[in-house]
């Protein structure tokens, strides 16, 4: 059975970002800038961001500055990043069609906002090892080349279709969309070894979808992904496709004790043998490559409408290691999450502190905290920075209790 973590998946995209030396850099201001300057500098900004990928070579890092771009953006040279100011207000937005469309190979877009014109994509990506990470988009991305990678994206209306060989497809957040991430044969052959993992696809009509429009897809590996409350969770109309350790919101997910539903989650076309009874379960399976042994605890914790801190979680010294996961989308604002080690009968010392969602990766909606028993006992707190408007419902999946 194959593995792929999230470290492989991202020396992955490192690899495929490698800087190559002679990089030429441009700059591109909608407001202040003119595409009769040089580009070179933001004081002498181009306009456009189509100038400024007309006007470089291969291996040119084109940076964008805050605004909308009304443009249809085609990159036909190998070896461009373009790369926006924020995801939110780096906005490319055309009056019609698709809003950029890669025909070339090693593209990388980043921290944008892709809006396709009704009924064209916001992305189609043809070329091979184009990437497209931290952005948000409407209208659906497309990978119809091989190796590309769409990573942390978000959307509130779309999905992501994979149409040929070796994509990945992680960390992405869609809802409402009709299809959440489609596996087809729409290149005319079978779209094999694509890698949908650790992905969260809510309110859909269909939450994962492998069609067959005239040959079967194969090979592909599905895993870690959160499927909730869409109308069809997942079908596949494929062969040989691996569905493993996903979270289905529909299924009875009665814990077999190890974090595992008692019944595999069977759908048409298939079934996920080991389906985790929780969002985000499988963050608890395990931790450095051995095996939890205990019975795992869920639970919520409500968080109260004010600014004090809070003990979400408590540990006594007769456990062994500590694994907790603590779904947080529910949080509206910052709230700092602190760690503790009890360092007498009564004293507890802080040894961590960070504020969601400042200092997580963008998208995150799960805190995964680990302990190595020291023979301590441990507690987890929140405490926001201001009210939350009303009280929250965390819900927490944890195991203690050793390793095999």
């Amino acid at each position: 059975m194959p593995e792929h973590t999230e470290l492989e998946i991202d020396s992955v995209i490192s690899r495929q970002n490698v800087a190559k030396e002679g990089w030429t850099t441009y700059y591109v201001d909608g407001t202040n800038g003119n595409d009769a300057n040089n580009g070179l500098r933001w004081e002498t900004a181009f306009k456009t961001i189509q100038h400024a990928i007309d006007v470089a070579g291969s291996w040119a890092k084109i940076f964008v500055k805050n605004g909308t771009y009304s443009e249809n953006i085609i990159i036909t040279k190998n070896n461009i990043s373009l790369i926006g100011e924020s995801r939110t207000d780096t906005i490319i937005s055309p009056d019609d069609g698709e809003a950029i469309f890669l025909e070339a190979d090693n593209i990388l877009l980043t921290s944008l906002k892709i809006i396709g014109a009704a009924p064209a994509s916001a992305v189609r990506a043809s070329g091979n090892h184009n990437k497209v990470i931290s952005c948000d988009y409407s209208r659906r991305v497309v990978l119809e080349g091989d190796f590309c990678i769409a990573k942390d994206l978000y959307s509130s209306t779309h999905g992501i279709l994979i149409s040929h060989n070796r994509n990945i497809v992680t960390k992405c957040i869609i809802e409402n969309a009709f299809e959440g991430i489609t596996i087809d044969d729409g290149k005319g052959d079978s779209s094999q070894f694509n890698l949908v993992i650790g992905n969260e696809i809510l309110n859909a009509t269909t939450g994962i979808y492998i069609s067959k429009l005239l040959v079967e897809s194969k090979y592909n590996f599905i895993a870690n992904n959160n499927i909730i409350n869409c109308t069809t969770s997942v079908k596949d109309e494929g062969s040989d496709n691996i569905w493993l350790e996903n979270y289905y919101s529909d299924h009875s997910n009665i814990d077999n004790g190890f974090g595992i539903a008692t019944e595999p989650y069977v759908f048409t076309g298939g079934s996920d043998p080991r389906p985790v009874i929780c969002r985000n379960g499988w963050l608890v399976l395990g931790h450095g490559g051995n095996t939890i042994k205990s019975v795992p605890v869920a639970g919520t914790y409500t968080h109260p409408d004010d600014t004090t801190e809070h003990d979400v979680l408590e540990f006594s010294a007769a456990t062994q290691d500590i694994h907790i996961s603590l779904d947080v989308s529910a949080l509206t604002q910052p709230v700092e999450v602190r760690e503790y080690e009890k360092i007498d009968g009564t004293n507890y010392r802080q040894i961590s502190l960070k504020t969601y969602p400042d200092d997580f990766d963008t998208g995150t909606q799960a805190i995964t905290i680990f302990f190595k028993q020291k023979n301590k006992d441990y507690k987890v707190t929140f405490k926001s920075t201001v009210a939350e408007g009303a009280s929250r419902s965390i819900p927490y999946v944890y195991r203690t209790d050793g390793k095999v």
